[in-house]
């Protein structure tokens, strides 16, 4: 890949990481679901306790399951998008945070809201010309947790 070739790629993965954070936050599930490959896997045991996801359909489930009763805000920083090839590239994310639960929606016994700080950690392939996401583990540094 050509200099144009490889800044065109990493705006477009820079692309499909805003997405994300929007479709999450609008709760557009479709849009969500398009921005993951098939077979994507999805590691936020340090959230939840449970092993990673694999597959679009669970991955929008375990999402949407934490955030349909919220609103949320989603932001991500500073990306670091290394092209290992024309069709694969890895990336870091710093990451922060907020979800308010609805009144007795929050899935954390006794918490209303959380703000988290930590890094998104992901692959992306490139299928039918357009970058999704391959693999995403979310790692937190630090949550403040907020009592309802």
């Amino acid at each position: 890949m050509d200099s144009l070739q490889n800044f065109q790629a990493i705006e477009d993965i820079r692309l499909v990481k805003a997405r994300y954070c929007r479709f999450l936050d609008t709760k557009n599930w479709e849009g969500f679901a398009s921005l993951f490959t098939s077979d994507a896997v999805m590691d936020v045991q340090e959230d939840t306790g449970n092993p990673p996801i694999t597959g679009v359909e669970l991955i929008v489930e375990q999402v949407r399951f934490a955030v349909e009763h919220a609103a949320s805000s989603h932001q991500v920083h500073t990306p670091e998008i290394t092209l290992d090839g024309p069709n694969t590239a890895q990336g870091v994310w710093a990451m922060q945070d907020r979800v308010v639960w609805q009144a007795g929606k929050s899935p954390i016994k006794g918490i209303a809201s959380i703000t988290g700080y930590g890094q998104y950690h992901e692959n992306y392939r490139r299928e039918d010309a357009v970058w999704k996401i391959a693999a995403l583990r979310l790692s937190r540094f630090h949550v403040d947790m907020h009592s309802a």
